[in-house]
């Protein structure tokens, strides 16, 4: 399982210079330590409002607003005190583990005009970046090419936004190989990359190291039979015999 997810709720229509440095000091906070966020414009998201109202205590509704699994954890002023106290990592719950079939489904993420805001699909890595985007543009196969199954016949694929909780993917459906294959760009082998793979995919068994091959391992060319017996170039003494 993986931390609460965080969401931010900012407005673009940020006339005070207050306001406009505290969202823009949130962002940047979050982007610095590489923690995930989903962040709303209350300005023109009715939805992502009603939810920030829903959630939020009266005393609480000021911007820029945070919800940390579907719950408040505080004002800005707490979290600028849990900055300077070192205590930010339990202000946003990063060591706990979060069930979201306890928190109502939450509206979806859109671009919002926020300067500094980063969305999900920007943070996502780049292979399942490509394969989320080839989804969407190609919702129907062409013909002859084979259909999707359903979903309670597939084998070996799991949600990556069950892993990669944060990011915008989920119902994105990726397997052990695809895995595989993103952690051999990103230069890893051996025993490491597969208990990565292992811990992402949940998988008991896991792929072998053998499995996991970098980029200049696909340069290696086996000798073959051929090359093993060349035939020897004749020396001096056999030419003049």
């Amino acid at each position: 399982m993986a931390p609460p997810p965080i969401e931010l709720f900012l407005t673009t229509i940020a006339s005070q210079h207050k306001l406009r440095s505290r969202q823009e000091h949130l962002l940047r906070t979050l982007q610095v330590m590489k923690i995930p966020y989903t962040a709303y414009d209350l300005a023109s998201d009715e939805k992502a409002k009603q939810r920030w109202r829903r959630k939020t205590p009266p005393a609480l509704q000021q911007l820029p607003g945070i919800l940390v699994g579907g719950v408040c954890p505080g004002s800005y002023e707490d979290f600028e005190n849990a900055i300077e106290e070192k205590s930010l990592d339990v202000f946003l719950r990063r060591n706990e583990d979060y069930d979201d079939s306890y928190d109502a489904p939450k509206p979806a993420a859109q671009a919002i005009g926020v300067p500094g805001v980063v969305t999900p699909l920007q943070m996502t890595p780049e292979r399942l970046k490509t394969k989320i985007m080839a989804q969407r543009m190609s919702p129907v196969p062409p013909d002859g090419m084979p259909r999707d199954l359903p979903a309670n016949k597939r084998t070996g694929e799991f949600d990556a936004g069950d892993k990669f909780i944060g990011y915008g993917l989920q119902g994105v459906k990726v397997t052990d190989q695809e895995l595989i294959d993103l952690v051999a760009e990103l230069g890893l082998n051996g025993d490491d990359a597969g208990s990565l793979v292992k811990d992402l995919s949940g998988s008991s068994d896991g792929p072998k190291p053998a499995e996991i091959e970098t980029k200049e391992d696909t340069k290696k060319v086996p000798r073959t039979e051929e090359s093993k017996n060349e035939t020897k170039q004749p020396t001096k003494e056999e030419t003049k015999a």
